[in-house]
């Protein structure tokens, strides 16, 4: 029963993931003609210029291997990308194995139904571990189905074990968000720890592929394992110790949390502070942050929110860091530079910042937007809301506190990339106008807004659905941003995705069309949601 339960909680996912990973890889495939050329000399240079320009992207993407043709194509553009995604995916996966049934009240019923905590935490991680190898495989199934139209190998077996390389290094990012997710008192501090861990991880592998002193750091993260394989290439090879290896340690990551699962409390963290003898309490706390009605949340997210600020004033200071090296690197190189350039347009440092740094804050903002609605839903699931609502608290204003908390958590958020990124500015010596960077960073607000109203319309008619809905949904903007220029698609295509619409502010002039659009999303978002939770029954929640 509780195998078949496991797999049925991942439901969506495996829908989402498995299905999206096919129809991208295929979509991708479908592309590489169009901008490889049809003749051997024409793939051959472009080959040349993937991996002239893939040295100055190394850190945020591994080296490509044969890019000239299509599995080297869809392994650099596709595949590297979507293992970010999805490890993103496997991180929330795991905190809320870890934390998330407690709020839904499955642990409890569990294990009074006589299920052991280790039995419970084997057939979870068993369950998402096949799901896991399931979308992979699709992902890279999709690469295979497109070959014969574009007249590439389609390699099945390289891509079969580029996909067993991507699950093992996916399910170890699963079992280290599930063991973080352990020690914090809060759920959603373990989800900001748990996804924060990854992002780290996935920092320090950058920093090992692009400074040869610090190479040894890489052994520390699964990416640089994951990354070992590369047989999605013709010429590519399968490192089936880095692959077992990366198995062998989620297995033991695995073991060593069932007897923290079995210390702890359920509802409370390995890390939390005694339990003392007080004398009954009987008037209402001091503490201004819970007296209003926007704070409240934001006071009892206060450490997962600081550790969202704090890793993108990290990540923005990072990208600051080594922009002048990245773009003397592309300068010394004419036929790169020129390429770059045609790419984005722009003073060559201001445009490298503006599409990676900003790229970046981009996909953190919509993470911080999926684990919010993750919240959320959770309080709807848990009764959480049925317990305000008999305060009595109005349903109105259950919306309106999570509009005020969520705009002013990613405006905190926002601040942080700005801090980080400004102020590490001079001391990176770029050339960069400094009004530009305040008003790039400006902008990821309404890009943050637009994702949030769209989250709370769905999470307040159909909380059950809204997580795997919205991540599923982020995903899509972002390939379709990347693909619609690919596949030529008409402009009003593009602009569907909310990514293409943010552009790149730091040398292009803002669209204030597409800003208002977003903000209006925002509106029109939390307007349905206050109509939706008048009308919703509580008692019977998705």
């Amino acid at each position: 029963m509780i195998g078949w339960m496991a797999w049925r909680l991942h439901r969506r996912g495996l829908i989402g993931f498995g299905v999206g990973g096919f129809l991208a890889s295929f979509f991708y495939g479908a592309t590489f003609l169009q901008a490889a050329g049809t003749t051997a000399a024409s793939q051959a240079a472009f080959g040349r210029s993937i991996d002239l320009a893939a040295r100055q992207f190394a850190f945020l993407v591994p080296a490509p291997v044969h890019p000239e043709t299509l599995g080297g194509y869809e392994q650099y553009k596709w595949l590297a990308g979507a293992a970010i995604v999805m490890m993103l995916w496997a991180g929330i996966a795991g905190v809320g194995v870890g934390r998330g049934d407690e709020e839904r009240g499955l642990t409890e019923q569990w294990i009074a139904a006589g299920l052991s905590r280790a039995r419970l935490l084997l057939a979870r991680s068993t369950a998402f571990g096949l799901v896991l190898l399931t979308a992979c495989l699709t992902s890279v199934l999709g690469i295979v189905a497109v070959a014969p139209s574009v007249h590439q190998d389609p390699n099945l077996v390289g891509e079969l074990e580029k996909a067993a390389s991507m699950a093992a290094g996916l399910f170890a990012g699963y079992a280290i968000a599930l063991a973080v997710s352990q020690l914090p008192a809060e759920r959603h501090t373990a989800t900001a720890l748990g996804v924060g861990v990854l992002v780290l991880l996935l920092v320090v592998n950058g920093i090992a592929d692009t400074v040869d002193a610090a190479a040894w750091l890489g052994v520390v993260s699964p990416f640089h394992w994951m990354n070992e394989t590369t047989s999605g290439a013709p010429g590519g090879r399968f490192d089936a110790g880095a692959t077992l290896g990366l198995a062998a340690a989620s297995f033991l990551l695995i073991a060593a949390t069932i007897p923290a699962f079995r210390r702890r409390d359920i509802g409370r963290g390995l890390i939390t502070s005694g339990r003392h003898a007080r004398a009954a309490v009987r008037v209402a706390s001091r503490n201004l942050a819970l007296r209003r009605v926007f704070s409240e949340g934001l006071w009892e997210q206060r450490t997962g929110l600081a550790a969202w600020v704090l890793g993108t004033l990290f990540l923005g200071a990072l990208m600051v860091s080594v922009t002048r090296s990245m773009t003397d690197a592309l300068l010394a190189d004419p036929q790169l530079a020129a390429l770059f350039q045609r790419a984005v347009p722009g003073p060559v440092e201001a445009a490298f910042l503006g599409f990676a740094w900003f790229g970046i804050a981009l996909l953190v903002l919509a993470g911080y937007t999926v684990v919010q609605v993750s919240r959320w839903s959770a309080q709807d699931q848990g009764g959480r809301v049925e317990l305000l609502l008999s305060a009595p608290v109005s349903r109105p204003r259950v919306i309106v506190e999570r509009a005020l908390e969520f705009a002013i958590g990613s405006l905190i958020i926002v601040a942080g990339a700005y801090v980080g990124g400004a102020v590490s500015i001079p001391f990176a010596g770029l050339d960069v106008d400094g009004g530009r960077v305040l008003v790039a960073s400006a902008l990821l607000w309404p890009f943050a807004l637009a994702f949030g109203g769209l989250g709370v319309a769905v999470v307040s008619r159909w909380p059950g659905l809204a997580v795997p809905f919205l991540a599923t949904f982020a995903a899509v903007e972002y390939f379709l941003g990347d693909l619609a220029p690919l596949l030529r698609l008409p402009a009003w295509v593009a602009n569907l995705s909310v990514f293409h619409l943010y552009g790149n502010p730091v040398v292009d002039t803002p669209s204030w069309t597409a800003v208002l659009s977003m903000t209006l999303i925002f509106v029109a978002g939390f307007a349905l949601a206050l109509a939706l939770m008048r009308r919703r029954d509580l008692s019977g929640v998705a």
